[in-house]
């Protein structure tokens, strides 16, 4: 009965992994970090078969019983280090900015994983890892440990390296999306630590599918919120922050909102002389520039379309709408100052705080915050 039970709960893992895969075909392109998702998700969907598989047959009398158990709790271990590597795998083309050094580090991380697959068909005869009785009974040996550490490490490194980029991330979002990746190795860990504990409890492979649906989950939600190019909150996700925080203004509140705008000086002029990657390449460049004069702050950042930024605070104080345009303007001299060979990036800036005499809506604050941004401009041609 808890044989069927377990297999069921593979069909079930199977069957969210699928739906998946599925979603993910409906895109046209698939980059090289969904290419690396999806082998996760189909290693992991292989695993589940071949632990129901392991289930059903153990035990079981007929011809050719024990040899195929043996074969099914051997490619069981191969995948049981193989999971997490491609775990590594993934978290290495996602998060770093070096992609040689990190082809580098997998290719290091590899070499383990290929020795530990490499030894399993000696434990046939050995049985260091794993026995099958005449009975046809599986049993775990001491073995077993170094193969579960093995994995483990991997699953860790993952998490301490998504950990790593959170805490130097400057913007929330950026944090809120490296601490889900850091916590895919959580849920399948407790599995596998409740299974090394209790023998004959099967969860780790289910609750590793699980944490899979998170991480797509999250990236599918930052696919429909983020602008591709700048990783910022696009003009959609602008839109819903403010009309959700200036319908909160009808409300007794203490706090405000401030709302900033800018654009890039001259930016048809860099598109036309250097060209659009050119041009998107200073986009990227202004989006790291905000994220970092806004760091550690409540700041909502967003590209509003082309080469306008928004930056919203939740304060109505003059000061430190003040405050943050002055790091903006630090930041940016910096840059320029340590890029001499490019064309310097030229930003102007406006800003507008939230007046309930003035602004009736969000759109009427936009309207004055972009106006003052063109003050700002028209006085720069003028000088």
């Amino acid at each position: 009965m808890l044989h069927v039970l377990y297999v069921e709960i593979s069909a079930v893992g199977i069957i969210l992994l699928s739906v998946i895969l599925i979603t993910q075909r409906q895109t046209k392109a698939s980059s090289a970090a969904q290419r690396r998702f999806n082998l996760l998700i189909y290693a992991t969907m292989t695993m589940l078969v071949v632990d129901a598989a392991c289930w059903l047959i153990d035990g079981q009398r007929f011809r050719f019983a024990l040899e195929l158990n043996y074969a099914l709790v051997t490619i069981y271990y191969m995948l049981h280090v193989l999971l997490p590597y491609l775990w590594v795998l993934f978290i290495e083309g996602a998060l770093s900015t070096d992609l040689k050094a990190a082809s580098r580090r997998t290719a290091i991380f590899s070499i383990p994983m290929l020795l530990f697959i490499l030894a399993l068909p000696f434990n046939i005869k050995y049985g260091f890892v794993f026995t099958i009785d005449a009975q046809n009974f599986y049993h775990r040996e001491s073995g077993l440990y170094v193969y579960a550490f093995l994995s483990y490490a991997y699953l860790i490194y993952g998490s301490v390296r998504a950990l790593i980029k959170a805490n130097g991330a400057s913007w929330v979002d950026d944090r809120r999306h490296y601490y889900t990746m850091a916590f895919f190795a959580v849920l399948p860990s407790i599995g596998g630590f409740i299974q090394l504990i209790f023998y004959g409890v099967s969860l780790n492979w289910i609750l590793a599918s699980v944490s899979i649906l998170l991480v797509y989950i999250d990236s599918q939600n930052r696919q429909i919120s983020t602008d591709p190019l700048t990783n910022l909150n696009n003009r959609r996700e602008l839109s819903k922050f403010l009309l959700r925080e200036t319908h909160e203004r009808e409300l007794p509140r203490s706090s405000g909102l401030s709302l900033i705008m800018m654009d890039v000086d001259g930016f048809k002029q860099i598109n036309d002389t250097y060209g659009h990657f050119y041009g998107d390449g200073v986009l990227m460049t202004v989006s790291e520039l905000l994220k970092a004069s806004c760091k550690n702050s409540e700041a909502f950042l967003a590209r509003f379309g082309g080469d306008e930024f928004c930056i919203v605070l939740p304060t109505n104080a003059e000061m430190e709408a003040e405050e943050i345009i002055a790091r903006v303007e630090t930041n940016l001299f910096s840059w320029n100052s340590s890029h001499a060979e490019m064309k310097p990036i030229g930003l102007s800036i406006g800003f507008a705080v939230w007046d309930a005499q003035l602004d009736d809506s969000y759109e009427s604050l936009l309207a004055r915050a972009d106006q003052r941004m063109y003050e700002v401009k028209n006085a720069k041609k003028s000088s």
